[in-house]
């Protein structure tokens, strides 16, 4: 071998001459390189390759290097690797091109198909900022960041991403009518969702340069590894000094599957996911990717980027699909945020639960149980300690516990919708050719046990609580600890209740939360989450319930957010997320509003009201009246019963008599004398009174 040894297409060049008092400082220095060369480097003259070619290039020339290196003390020098050429795919995939080709004759058209609506359509229009400040705009050519500018540079320099009528919208993108805006910064969780998500496109970007799909997706088995880590943060630095600006733009969906017919993913999502005539791709520099957008206005807004963590993950989850090569980043706005960032991982790395769980000697999970836990008897002690301080909980506020099967015929899941929307994420399985199922939730059974015998108003509210075991298919590469499970317990309840019940209900159920998280420590945010577009039920019921909520919410005191849309098709909820012990938030409790289950079970309970008007209408009048509310008898036994007691006349009422304003009426004896009004009844009964009949019975 030369005494020179050429390492890669370097720019810059250290020269280091040997000294035996240096020997240890070279050594070092020396491991340095080679571990950059494993990682990035190509020996000069060799032909630009993906990196896994190139790792085994350095896996065979290296060693030799290094054993020069130690055993000779003659001059070398080295050239250093600054640039990130070399690991580009040379030449670029002929899709890339043939992509912007395309992307460039759309662009190009969409451009001018603006500039004609906004010459022709263009119209002042008042834009409304928080404080209620009405600014000046024209439809179709100001963008939110030119009316961040005009308030101050400073103000537009910090904004990440617009919200227009509460929905996030681009900051180049024009305004089209009279609206709300907001400019959010990067301390917004919808800001920072906006500019992680364009961070993932710089990271798309740098693999797609890097020869990985930008879904990650590699060929024959092939994998990424940590070691490919700094050469893309170094390919992402790059497409981040560069500016490049994200660009949105409204494509048909033909067209998208012949911009995309090189990847079968995206194909598949444009076939099977996007039910539109047409959808929106972004571009930054060579990428371009389905998205809905919106993003930062440029590359550049990325201050501070790593790439942290990478597994690996099935097409949507599915261990039958396509394995899939995930890759992890985070990115914020100054390298201070980034370097907080790193001590936070730490810690939580300490704290993580499943790292805890071994230690302690808690629990532990086995490949021939995916996503079922096994409580050791120490986690089993903690376990069953929770339930019984939460069981005490629900009776100190009246709740009844109740016992339900695991298993069910599918047809209680299609009576209650699940069925439909839900069956494959159950466990199912056919028992003397009829399909049963393990529950993934208690709502359904306790609707049985609602209904099971006639309900009275005077039950209402019914509240039930359950710790029965749940089954839910979740998909393996979802599968998360003890936070996504596939057999797990929960304190589960319902309350079963009357609309002008459900403020003082959902005040109970507030406090009853807050009185379970202050015992371990737990702060908390609150989010109503209310009527989506496509919902079901009457548009007053839900004002209704949502009044009620808002009011409990604003009576318990603690601050909440509205999340305008974003309730289920069949009710509103109250979402709670509890703070953990470093800061971080996870979805816990849930208090949701179900209009559909009592409707589709057919669920009911009797209201007196008519016979309780009825009974006051014969008292007003001199008569000793009463009235049996038992839920628990039948018509005849409360018949019997009234014989027994003696009264003398027994009036039967049901909702026929009510819409007649009528009763039907016998004696102790058990003679009919049929239905009357309640007015004639009551004159009747006075005549016979004033009489001092001795057989009113009979002449009535």
């Amino acid at each position: 071998m030369n005494d020179i040894c050429k390492l890669g297409n370097f720019r810059e060049e250290l020269m280091v001459r040997e000294k035996m008092e240096e020997r240890k400082k070279l050594k070092t220095l020396l491991e340095i390189l080679l571990a950059r060369a494993n990682e990035k480097m190509l020996f000069e003259n060799t032909p630009t390759v993906p990196l896994t070619a190139q790792r085994r290039i350095s896996d065979e020339v290296l060693p030799l290097c290094r054993n020069y290196v130690l055993k000779n003390d003659s001059f070398f020098f080295l050239k250093l690797l600054t640039s990130l050429v070399s690991v580009q795919l040379s030449p670029p995939p002929q899709y890339i091109d043939e992509r912007l080709s395309l992307y460039t004759k759309l662009k190009a058209e969409h451009d001018a198909l603006i500039a004609e609506r906004a010459a022709k359509e263009s119209r002042p229009i008042k834009v409304t900022l928080p404080d209620g400040k009405v600014l000046e705009a024209e439809s179709w050519k100001t963008t939110p960041y030119q009316l961040a500018c005009g308030i101050s540079q400073g103000l537009a320099d910090n904004t990440v991403i617009a919200k227009v009528n509460n929905s996030v919208w681009d900051l180049d993108r024009p305004l089209e009518d009279n609206c709300s805006l907001q400019l959010l910064k990067f301390d917004d969780e919808e800001a920072q969702a906006v500019y992680w998500h364009s961070s993932a496109h710089i990271l798309g970007e740098a693999m797609e340069k890097s020869g990985f799909y930008y879904d990650m997706f590699l060929d024959d088995n092939e994998g990424v590894s940590s070691n490919d880590f700094p050469c893309l943060e170094n390919l992402c630095k790059k497409i981040i000094k560069e500016k490049q600006p994200f660009e949105r733009l409204e494509i048909k969906k033909e067209t998208l599957l012949e911009m995309f017919k090189y990847n079968k993913f995206k194909c598949r999502i444009l076939n099977e996911k996007v039910t539109t005539p047409t959808t929106t791709v972004y571009r930054c520099g060579p990428l371009i990717d389905l998205c809905r957008g919106p993003h930062v206005r440029h590359t550049g807004k990325i201050k501070a980027l790593k790439i942290h963590k990478n597994s690996s993950t099935y097409w949507e989850g599915k261990a039958d699909m396509e394995t899939l090569q995930r890759i992890y980043g985070i990115s914020f706005p100054d390298p201070k945020m980034l370097k907080e960032w790193e001590k936070f991982q730490e810690e939580a790395k300490n704290r993580d639960h499943r790292k805890l769980g071994r230690e302690q000697d808690l629990f532990f999970f086995h490949e021939l149980s995916p996503g079922s836990c096994f409580f050791l008897p120490k986690g089993a002690f903690i376990y069953n300690t929770l339930i019984e301080f939460i069981r005490s909980e629900y009776r100190n506020r009246g709740f009844q516990e109740v016992v339900t099967p695991n298993i069910y015929n599918s047809k209680l899941w299609v009576t209650s919708g699940h069925w439909q929307h839900y069956s494959e994420n159950m466990f199912s399985f056919e028992v003397e050719k009829e399909t049963f199922a393990l529950k993934p939730m208690n709502c359904p059974g306790h609707c049985l046990v609602f209904d099971h015998r006639p309900r009275s108003w005077r039950e209402l509210p019914l509240r039930m609580a359950d710790f029965g075991v749940l089954h839910r298919n979740e998909l393996s590469g979802a599968l998360t600890g003890l936070t996504r499970v596939r057999r797990f317990q929960q304190d589960d309840a319902h309350i079963f209740c009357s609309m002008d019940q459900i403020e003082e209900e959902i005040k109970g159920c507030l406090h009853f939360l807050r009185a379970v998280y202050d015992v371990f420590g737990f702060t908390f945010k609150l989010n109503l989450s209310t009527r989506p577009e496509k919902f079901l039920g009457e548009p007053e019921m839900w004002d209704q319930a949502e009044k009620q909520l808002e009011n409990s919410l604003n009576e318990f005191g603690e601050k909440w957010v509205l999340n305008p849309g974003d309730g289920a098709f069949y009710g509103p909820k109250i979402d709670i997320q509890i703070k953990d012990a470093i800061g971080r938030y996870h979805q816990c409790a849930t208090i949701q509003l179900d209009f559909q289950l009592p409707i589709r079970f057919n669920l009911a309970y009797v209201r007196y009201l008519y016979a309780e008007k009825v009974k006051q209408e014969f008292h007003s009048n001199g008569f000793m009246a009463d009235v049996d509310l038992d839920p628990s008898c039948t018509l005849n036994k409360k018949i019997r019963n009234a014989q027994l007691s003696q009264y003398n006349f027994i009036l039967v009422v049901g909702e026929k008599e009510k819409t007649s304003n009528t009763v039907n009426v016998r004696t102790r004896d058990n003679k009919v004398h049929g239905e009357c009004s309640v007015e004639e009844c009551i004159q009747r009964l006075k005549r016979l009174k004033a009489s001092r009949s001795r057989n009113a019975e009979e002449e009535f």
